[in-house]
């Protein structure tokens, strides 16, 4: 089975960006919009969502292996 690679990058202005299995799904996300874009538009919720922030203040880039 192929794994489902998901990355979610800080970009130097501030926004986000996020790549399903190396293919650009959306650009310059405002930190404003997170929950809209992650949970509703892409179905991260919850345990992800918090994840996903978590590891995006750490340091600026998660990357989910599903």
């Amino acid at each position: 089975m192929k794994q489902n690679v998901w990355e979610f990058v800080r970009k130097e202005n501030g926004s986000y960006t996020v790549f399903n299995n190396g293919k650009l799904l959306s650009d310059a996300i405002p930190k404003e919009r997170w929950e809209d874009e992650f949970c509703v538009r892409f179905g991260f919720c919850g345990h992800e969502y918090e994840e996903i922030v978590r590891q995006l203040r750490q340091s600026g880039k998660c990357t989910l292996k599903l």
